[in-house]
């Protein structure tokens, strides 16, 4: 079947090849702005882990004094145009998941969501100067200039997928695609055996020298939503992640905490007044007193008043290793040369 599939996927990696040679050949042109930008991007559809990393890393520019702010789509958000995402109760459908999570953990970072990048990193320099600006989700949308561009590869990625879609999930050809990498992102290096880390830097290895980052998921222990954080829980909770990769969330806290049921609900998903009642009904049928969710579910969920007594939140971090040397020289010398 899938054999059917190629000549589809010839054609898009046609498409984007000749879209990519546009702008290597400035037949397209990118827009600069005044500010450092560093693109968090895929190779492949679906996540692999860019908000995390967007996290670790405007807390990184924050200890090296450097100032950051972050561009984003804001998929599936209700308002449409270019606005800065603010902390009110609706921000995450106004202003999408990613984007709305992001402000609430850095309410001084500013956030601008828009359609097109060039447009929202212009009104974000327009509100605040900045040293960075991340780019969310922006290795294929050229159109804003980058000073830098990580690409981010899912650790527990079948490698069949570095296909160009449909045949796989790749956006554009891999081949072509690390001529305009600078720094590989491997996240959730920890979640495989060292045998499997190995085999896909060797991967990585054989097609670029670009050097690689391993972003380690760190469990840092749960927060309720009063904000009392505690490293676990003696009862079992009752999981519930609307997330690209609700595995990734279970094997994140695999052996410290006990869970009765993991409801998964698809990435993005807007709950209901119904789902959570069914949600609270279930998990005291089954025993679990709190109910366990993600910091990008948190922001939706704890606008229900009958959760908020029982929801608790994982705290996530990343940590970088791997060619992290270079990556902070890197940045040291993005912030010395900026306009």
């Amino acid at each position: 079947m899938r054999e059917l599939l190629f000549p589809f996927s010839w054609m898009y990696q046609g498409a984007t090849g000749f879209r990519n040679w546009l702008y290597d050949h400035s037949l397209r042109r990118s827009t600069q702005v005044s500010a450092k930008v560093i693109s968090i991007g895929n190779l492949t559809v679906g996540g692999t882990g860019k908000t995390p990393v967007t996290l670790a890393l405007l807390d990184l520019m924050k200890k090296r004094k450097y100032s950051s702010g972050v561009v984003s789509r804001g998929y599936r958000r209700s308002k449409k145009g270019v606005h800065e995402v603010d902390g009110s109760s609706t921000s995450a459908l106004h202003f999408g998941d990613e984007p709305a999570l992001i402000k609430s953990l850095h309410p001084d970072v500013p956030v601008v969501v828009g359609e097109k990048r060039v447009a929202a990193a212009k009104a974000l320099l327009n509100s605040r100067s900045v040293d960075f600006i991340f780019c969310d989700d922006a290795f294929q949308h050229r159109a804003l200039h980058r000073d830098l561009n990580l690409v981010l590869l899912d650790a527990r990625e079948n490698q069949c997928n570095y296909r160009v879609m449909p045949v796989g999930r790749a956006r554009e050809s891999i081949k072509g695609a690390v001529k305009r990498v600078d720094f590989f992102v491997i996240t959730k290096s920890n979640l495989v055996s060292a045998e499997e880390l190995e085999t896909l830097q060797t991967w990585i290895k054989a097609k670029t020298e670009k050097p690689i980052l391993l972003a380690d998921y760190v469990f840092n222990g749960i927060r309720s939503l009063k904000g009392s954080q505690q490293k676990s829980l003696k009862d079992p909770v009752y999981l519930v992640s609307g997330v690209a990769r609700p595995d990734s969330v279970e094997r994140t806290i695999d052996g410290v905490i006990s869970i009765v049921k993991h409801k998964v609900f698809p990435d993005h998903h807007r709950y209901t007044d119904l789902e959570i009642e069914a949600i609270l009904d279930e998990a005291s049928q089954m025993g679990a007193r709190w109910i366990l969710t993600t910091a990008k579910d948190a922001i939706k969920l704890k606008h229900f008043h009958r959760l908020q007594e029982r929801l608790w939140v994982i705290d996530l971090g990343v940590e970088f290793r791997g060619d992290t040397a270079a990556f902070y020289e890197t940045l040291d010398r993005l912030a010395g040369t900026r306009a």
